[in-house]
């Protein structure tokens, strides 16, 4: 049986999307841009990945398949909701940025609690 020519690109895209989540956690893991090795993991996990996730949905598409509707759809969906959750994950986990209005506050106050102890100590320096 011959796999149509959109299942096999959705196979190439599924399997890319695959590739890139496992390569960015490996090398987050293994210490990120400034480890060589973290990189070079990184790049020999993904590849097997991809060549794993593209010949298990290849033989999803293939005559004498026994795996059920719903595993194929769970493997299908599988590395899109992963990649999706991360990128959430990842924006819900940035730093608030700071603006230009928000940093005068901050100054005035850090300057304020940094003032407030030290009239504390000369006022008991001078009763002790």
């Amino acid at each position: 049986m011959l796999m149509s020519p959109g299942m096999l690109l959705f196979d190439l895209f599924d399997s890319a999307v695959a590739f890139f989540l496992v390569y960015y956690i490996v090398k987050a893991k293994f210490g990120g841009d400034t480890k060589s090795i973290a990189r070079t993991l990184a790049a020999v996990f993904g590849t097997i990945t991809f060549i794993a996730y593209f010949a298990v949905i290849v033989w999803f598409n293939t005559y004498p398949v026994t795996v059920g509707e719903d595993v194929k759809m769970v493997v299908y969906l599988a590395p899109i909701v992963l990649s999706i959750l991360m990128l959430i994950l990842i924006q819900l986990s940035k730093p608030h940025k700071i603006t230009v209005g928000e940093e005068d506050e901050e100054q005035n106050e850090n300057e304020a609690a940094e003032a407030a102890p030290d009239e504390e100590s000369d006022e008991s320096d001078q009763i002790g």
